[in-house]
């Protein structure tokens, strides 16, 4: 089954032709950007920004180190008040990397970004980095799997998969994201972004 890279988000594609029938190879994102260990958190950042990118993969002398993303760049730089000029892509990437096969259901792949509490996912084949694939990817082919993802979120929640926050984590009413931070506003429970849309500011 091919995915139309210009697919109408509308669609909606049945659960069970999802769940048996697309992987993530279908749905994955090709177009990687990679980055040397050695590269200051400023060049990364300026990379990213060029590119329009929210993630990047970190190689050391050719192999697949770790991976940064636009959290990774605040929480460990910003917020701690870091010189990122000063800051190698080695000390605040996110290590060891997690990986799926390219027949990965996206099922599955949901699940284990709510296990793993990430967003995105490494497609790899061996120590070959295929594609990149993200909650984004797999709530855009259809909308019931946001129904899905919640209920993947709560069975973990009550199992203790998920570290305990004072943040409340679950899928935008709005927007359909994934988010760590929702705020109800107006009877929805909304992300930051939506948030502030709505004009609530916290």
């Amino acid at each position: 089954m091919v995915v139309n890279e210009q697919r109408d988000l509308e669609t909606d594609v049945s659960i069970k032709e999802i769940q048996n029938e697309m992987s993530v190879k279908e749905l994955m994102t090709k177009d990687i950007f990679v980055v040397d260990a050695d590269a200051t958190v400023l060049e990364v950042a300026r990379e990213m920004t060029d590119r329009n990118a929210d993630s990047v993969i970190v190689v050391d002398n050719g192999d697949t180190a770790g991976i940064i993303t636009e959290k990774d760049i605040v929480s460990k730089t910003v917020a701690k008040n870091r010189l990122p000029g000063e800051m190698s892509a080695m000390e605040i990437m996110s290590s060891p990397i997690i990986a799926i096969r390219p027949s990965t259901g996206i099922i599955e792949a949901a699940e284990l970004m709510v296990k793993s509490d990430i967003r995105r996912l490494a497609v790899m084949d061996g120590s070959i980095i295929l594609g990149m694939i993200s909650y984004r990817d797999i709530m855009a082919i259809s909308p019931g799997l946001n129904t899905i993802l919640q209920n993947l979120i709560e069975l973990h929640r009550e199992g203790d998969f998920l570290k305990e926050t004072d943040v409340e984590r679950g899928i935008c009413q709005r927007c359909g994201a994934l988010s760590d931070n929702l705020t109800e506003v107006n009877g929805l429970n909304l992300c930051e972004d939506c948030s502030e849309e709505e004009g609530y500011y916290d």
